[in-house]
């Protein structure tokens, strides 16, 4: 027994000691490549606050940046775990990482396996020549035509939320505003992207909500984000690593493919997202790659699943956070809603209260609102890129190796006091067009920037115009008793959601 536990202490020893050793050895890395860092401890590095649950990953990382600036520093290296990460706050580099050096940081380098988790493989995820292929036919689906179209599909649908608003409104019972928000968003995505009429407004189909919403609980899910960012994606693959859920993946391969396969028998055309993945899941002479040389390769039915899947969700939710996000402001602040309606109200007058597309285009105090909400709220608070070849940091002796991560915190670049004094107080005005001018070009950047933006940015803005423009011009926003007084965010997932709902009062407005 003694020699047993004699062993035993040996072994924990120098386990112990390994352990040490590895991690000081890999806390040395920004030190032996010259780049400043902040320094980490044994065994989160500086992931501590995120592990342990006390901030989000946003929170965090906009810290850093913070902290960094307040340094002095163009950049420094941070650790998450073992895992080394760059964080750039000079303008200019984060412009060329997310823009004229683009080549270097392509990719954001999160999990992908078609053979282990299908539906992982989504254009937000896609990788190199995959990605660019389908980032050159995106664009063709929001067009200023195909949203002028689209709108109308979101003013059609308004009609049923504000009959939904009006029993709240008239009974004055308060309500958690996310869900019905969702609920509208994800009518809207589902008309105009995929055109099915899914009524979840009328509380048919939960079951697509339900799944819907899963989506960014599994895929930005704290535990999996630390998990793909410090085990390398081919360990992760051996050991049968998901994202996704199996009942998520039989849920939405089952959709998808029944409208492809009754589109196609159908000969049904919407020049809608749903046409333009169809087309790309056939074998097209005349459909060029990116490079426009030769015919682009098919993507296959699984591709096809998981692309159209990852725009449902992040269509309806993105755009129902931040909308939640605004009303959230403007009823804590009365003389921003109230300047805001009067905008509402004074532009479609001159549309004999029509609530038109070039009508809300008008609204430039809206525009702001939206603006400013996004700049506090920013849905996806990082940035991640990962680097394809050995960069060289202009202006500088820093030279960050292929796979590193570079994360950006637009988080804490739209919180940066030198932009925007005050950073933690909602101010519209501060996106008047003479504000604008006064700033960087990438100091607002909630939606990415470069050819990585989101390129559904477009819609998510319209269809979060249109959910504020009914809401504004029929009901005075109300926070109720039950919207807790303090301010935290859920700690679980990447994404920005505020811990806890926010319930309210809706009061009749004559229009």
């Amino acid at each position: 027994m003694e020699v047993f536990n004699a062993t035993t202490w040996y072994i924990l020893t120098v386990l112990l000691l390994y352990i040490i050793w590895f991690y000081k050895r890999s806390f040395a890395y920004w030190k032996e490549r010259g780049l400043e860092y902040l320094e980490p401890v044994i065994p989160l590095g500086n992931a501590f606050r995120v592990i342990s649950k006390k901030l989000t990953v946003g929170e965090v990382f906009a810290q850093f940046y913070l902290e960094i600036k307040e340094r002095g520093l163009k950049h420094a290296g941070v650790f998450v775990c073992w895992k080394p990460i760059y964080i750039p706050v000079d303008p200019e580099i984060i412009k060329r990482i997310l823009i004229t050096d683009f080549e270097y940081f392509p990719n954001r380098g999160l999990y992908i396996s078609e053979e282990k988790d299908p539906l992982s493989t989504h254009i937000f995820n896609a990788e190199n020549s995959e990605w660019r292929n389908l980032r050159a036919k995106l664009p063709a689906a929001f067009t200023s035509a195909k949203m002028r179209k689209m709108f109308a599909i979101m003013e059609k649908l308004s009609k049923q939320f504000k009959e939904n608003l009006d029993a709240y409104a008239t009974n004055g019972t308060p309500f958690e505003i996310k869900s019905e928000i969702s609920r509208f968003t994800a009518d809207i995505i589902a008309s105009c992207a995929h055109g099915i009429e899914t009524n979840i407004m009328k509380k048919e189909n939960e079951e697509l909500l339900k799944q819907g919403r899963s989506f960014f609980d599994n895929q930005f899910h704290i535990s999996k984000v630390l998990l793909v960012i410090t085990i390398p994606r081919h360990i992760l693959v051996k050991l049968n690593f998901r994202i996704m859920t199996r009942e998520f993946e039989k849920y939405f391969s089952n959709l998808f493919q029944n409208i492809m396969k009754y589109r196609k028998e159908k000969e049904i055309k919407r020049g809608d997202l749903t046409d333009i993945f169809i087309r790309l899941n056939e074998k097209h002479d005349d459909e060029r790659d990116f490079s426009g040389n030769k015919p682009i390769d098919p993507i296959n039915d699984i591709e096809f699943v998981s692309h159209l899947t990852a725009f449902f969700c992040a269509g309806f939710e993105t755009s129902s956070s931040t909308v939640t996000f605004a009303l959230y402001e403007l009823a804590r602040n009365p003389e921003y809603q109230s300047k805001l309606r009067t905008e509402i109200k004074k532009i479609l007058t001159k549309y004999d209260n029509n609530v038109t597309y070039d009508a809300v285009m008008e609204m430039k105090y809206l525009d702001n609102i939206v603006d400013e909400t996004l700049r506090l709220y920013p849905v996806l608070p990082i940035l991640p890129r990962q680097c394809a070849k050995d960069y060289k940091v202009p202006g500088t002796n820093v030279t960050i190796e292929k796979g590193t991560y570079a994360i950006i915190s637009n988080m804490g670049i739209q919180r940066d006091p030198e932009y925007y004094p005050n950073p933690d107080k909602f101010i519209p005005e501060r996106f008047s067009k003479e504000n604008n001018a006064k700033r960087p070009f990438i100091s607002h950047v909630p939606f990415g920037e470069g050819p990585r933006i989101c390129v559904g940015k477009r819609f998510g803005i319209l269809q979060t115009k249109i959910a504020l423009v009914t809401m504004l011009r029929n009901y005075e926003i109300l926070l109720d008793k039950k919207t807790s007084n303090s301010f935290t965010y859920a700690r679980t997932e990447l994404i920005l959601r505020k811990a806890g709902n926010v319930w309210i009062k809706l009061k009749h407005l004559e229009v």
